[in-house]
């Protein structure tokens, strides 16, 4: 009897062949998903690890310096920190909060609560001191800092206070502008908030990268504001306003020649908000410089003119009637006009004028447009249309009534008669320099249009020089120096109607030395609560403005009769 062999049992060879692949499986399979991971996956398990490394920190930007026209800043970035907690590195929870607490000046509930709600990752404290930063970094190194987090960010801040904070603004503390200048120039002035990779090391401390350099793309801003002008306005009008009781004042420099604000104030003072350029009124006779210049421009009316009083009470329409109270006069010439404040005699010769004479030199001396300096919220004024003024409408223009304006108009109307009858483009903003070298130029002179004729400005300067030297502007006599400026008291329309004596806007506006204007200065009170003038409350902050900047500027004299 024979045995039948099995070649699949008894088979050694076999057995071996199939024990060897059946080991070959699980190396394969492995290499298999090795390459699998490592070619069709690799970005995925990189990104891992590098979370597992490395920390994206999103970092503030270093924002650009708002400068004044002499390279003194008036607003720039420091360098700060923000104190933060990556839990699933702290080791001892109460100790380190309780460390936190003391240190940082916060309740340690306070602390606790933010740990509760967040995940992982919250900040104890924005924008610590230096003093706190330097009793931290110790720390870092320590068992109780694990976890802790300093991340360095930067802090507005204005090394003059609150001079000029009118129109430079705010910016947030994501480093974008809110109001103001900061606001204008956010592009110019800011950068993207950079994201920083750094390595995350075993006790959770943030290890930046030596080599990482911060390009800066951003511009410096150079205004054209003088900052000792800008004090000089400031204070003057602060003084005013306050002895006064107004609800608001306004104080312009300008320099004529060029049309660049030199000075630009508001008080009381709110970020961003530069009455000069947003505030609109009816100027009273502060405008009557306008109206008569247009008058002897066009040639109805000669310097050596008589105007005819009609007894100190004209009857302009039927049921209106314009009436001088300041004087007994029967006739008046025009500088008398000028320096008594007549609205009879203004009234007259816008009347002889005519509306859509006066219209043209409103809209040429800029009224009723803005002026383009481009401040957030600049307002345009209104001058309506001539074609529906009615007579009374054309005489209360030529006294200030009727037309609505801004402050920048009215002083860069002034400034048109001071540098010989042309209007100029008023700049707020000199020039912008990059971090890479460029140089953006923006105040360059730019002559919109010739206005009034030189002979006509040169005999203005005079008329409202004499208003100065014996009529209702005295108080801005400056001992040594010729001045020329016009007084402006006018009463406001109340919310029941009609025009009281309760509600007023007293102005100054002129410019200095009159021979050689250097300097245009407008001064507006609105709404003082003691009734006065634009004499007796605006004229002395205008002289006191001019005799600071005359000093600082060193202008010389022009008064004859002084320098002899």
């Amino acid at each position: 009897m024979f045995k039948r062999s099995s070649p699949f049992i008894y088979d050694v060879k076999n057995r071996m062949k199939i024990c060897g692949l059946l080991c070959l499986i699980a190396p394969l399979a492995i290499a298999l998903r090795l390459f699998y991971m490592q070619t069709f996956q690799h970005d995925k398990f990189t990104t891992k690890a590098e979370r597992a490394i490395y920390n994206y920190l999103a970092e503030d930007r270093l924002r650009g310096k708002i400068l004044d026209v002499n390279g003194n800043f008036l607003a720039q970035s420091v360098r700060t920190h923000s104190c933060g907690i990556s839990k699933r590195y702290v080791k001892d929870r109460n100790k380190t909060i309780s460390f936190l607490a003391k240190t940082l000046g916060i309740p340690k509930e306070r602390i606790l609560e933010k740990w509760r709600r967040n995940r992982n990752f919250f900040f104890v404290a924005k924008k610590i001191k230096p003093d706190v930063y330097m009793q931290i970094v110790p720390t870092l190194r320590t068992s109780l800092g694990q976890g802790l987090d300093l991340t360095p960010e930067y802090e507005r801040i204005h090394p003059y206070g609150e001079t000029a904070i009118d129109l430079l603004g705010a910016s947030n503390s994501k480093n974008y502008g809110l109001s103001g200048i900061e606001q204008m120039y956010n592009r110019e002035l800011s950068q993207d908030i950079s994201k920083k990779r750094a390595k995350r090391a075993r006790r959770g401390e943030v290890i930046y990268d030596r080599n990482l350099k911060e390009h800066r793309s951003v511009g410096d801003v150079y205004l054209t504001i003088d900052l000792q002008a800008q004090f000089f306005a400031e204070e003057a009008l602060k003084k005013s306003v306050e002895e006064y009781g107004a609800e608001h004042g306004i104080a312009l420099v300008q320099e004529p020649s060029t049309g660049k604000i030199l000075a630009a104030a508001s008080y009381p003072v709110k970020d961003g908000q530069s009455l000069g350029f947003q505030f609109t009124y009816e100027p009273g006779s502060t405008f009557k410089t306008i109206a008569i210049s247009s008058a002897l421009d066009a040639g109805t009316v000669t310097v050596t003119d008589s105007i005819d009083m009609d007894g100190r009470k004209w009857e302009v329409a039927r049921g209106f009637t314009i009436r001088d109270n300041q004087h007994d006069k029967d006739f008046l010439s025009i500088p008398e006009i000028m320096q008594l404040s007549s609205n009879i005699g203004a009234g007259k010769i816008a009347v002889d004028l005519g509306a859509k004479n006066l219209f043209y030199y409103l809209k040429a001396f800029g009224f009723g447009t803005k002026t383009d300096i481009n401040f957030n919220g600049e307002a345009k004024g209104n001058v309506p249309p001539y074609n529906k003024w009615t007579k009374v409408d054309l005489a209360t223009k030529g006294y200030g009534y009727g037309i609505s304006l801004t402050p920048i108009q009215l002083i860069n109307a002034y400034s048109a008669i001071a540098n010989g009858g042309t209007l100029m483009q008023p700049h707020l903003v000199d020039r912008i320099e990059y971090a890479d070298g460029r140089v953006d130029k923006k105040s360059k002179p730019v002559k919109i249009r010739r206005v009034i004729k030189p002979e006509t400005a040169k005999i203005m300067t005079k008329v409202l020089q004499s208003v100065v030297e014996a009529g209702s502007g005295k108080r801005a006599q400056i001992k040594g120096y010729t001045v020329a400026g016009k007084t402006g008291t006018a009463e406001k329309l109340s919310k029941e109607g009609g025009y009281g004596k309760r509600n007023h806007i007293v102005s100054f506006c002129g410019f200095v030395p009159a021979s050689n204007p250097q300097f245009t200065i407008l001064v507006v009170l609105d709404n003082p609560s003691k009734y006065t003038f634009g004499g007796t409350a605006a004229a002395p902050a205008f002289k006191q403005i001019a005799e600071n900047l005359l000093t600082l500027k060193g202008i010389a004299p022009d008064q004859v009769d002084f320098i002899n």
